[in-house]
């Protein structure tokens, strides 16, 4: 009897026992999907610290694309060399579009990651429309540029403003051309005012004055036009800026100054 109580007393300590190694077993696993995780973790900071050090990638070349008649040759290779071998993941684009823009003769920039480790730029040459009066030149977008030492085409027209009025300048000098060119009117300048009153000079003459409805005069004046046409050259001015009608200034000849 002793010999069968003692059977079942150890049998009862084995039982209690392997129910208390259960949660033991469960926390070993957890520990060890924590520690994966950590690991996976440790080892992603890892490779990305050896993508992303800055000696590590470099940029090995840089191809540019693009109309480089005008665009001095050296400047461009200046702006450009200090991004070769920064990190090709890494390198900022929004400064090396910056610095290549930065060149006499730059228009538009693009510039693109070519894999391995190659960089793109694509260039488009400057375009001017028009010589700033108060210095520097309006491109085609509106912009203000500087070209010092780089003499523009000939025969741009002139435009004089407010600071920071190129764009709009140049928006209404398309639209005040488009209106001009079927009577074969050329503007070859355009003013603006601060209080907001246009003058435009016609090559050959005469001045026209625009008030803020500009474009809606004009196209008025067109209409009878072809009427005055003869008289042009004798024309001053004419002053678009009335409700009703417009009044025209008429330049004094050489027999009415004696």
């Amino acid at each position: 009897m002793r010999i069968g109580a003692d059977i079942r007393t150890r049998l009862a300590h084995d039982r209690r026992g392997s129910r208390s190694a259960r949660p033991l077993g469960r926390l070993d696993r957890r520990h060890a999907r924590i520690a994966l995780v950590v690991f996976a973790g440790l080892a992603a900071a890892l490779g990305a610290h050896a993508v992303l050090a800055p000696n590590r990638f470099p940029v090995r070349s840089v191809r540019v694309i693009g109309h480089l008649g005008h665009i001095p040759q050296p400047l461009l290779v200046a702006a450009v060399r200090p991004f070769l071998y920064q990190n090709f993941y890494t390198l900022p684009l929004d400064a090396v579009r910056t610095a290549v823009a930065g060149v006499p003769w730059v228009g538009s920039v693009r510039v693109e990651r070519r894999f391995p480790r190659a960089l793109v730029i694509y260039v488009g040459r400057l375009r001017l429309a028009a010589r700033w009066a108060h210095g520097g030149w309006v491109d085609t977008s509106g912009g203000h540029v500087h070209l010092q030492g780089y003499e523009p085409p000939a025969g741009l027209p002139v435009f004089q403003g407010p600071a920071g009025s190129e764009q709009e300048i140049w928006a209404h000098y398309g639209r005040l051309q488009a209106l001009l060119k079927p009577a074969g009117l050329v503007v070859t300048a355009v003013d603006l005012s601060n209080r907001g009153t246009w003058r435009v000079a016609l090559r050959g003459g005469p001045q026209l004055v625009l008030g803020r409805k500009a474009c809606t005069r004009l196209a008025r004046f067109l209409t009878v036009y072809p009427q005055l046409a003869a008289r042009r050259r004798m024309m001053q001015q004419v002053d678009l800026r009335y409700t009703n009608g417009f009044a025209i200034g008429w330049k004094t000849s050489s027999r009415d100054k004696k």
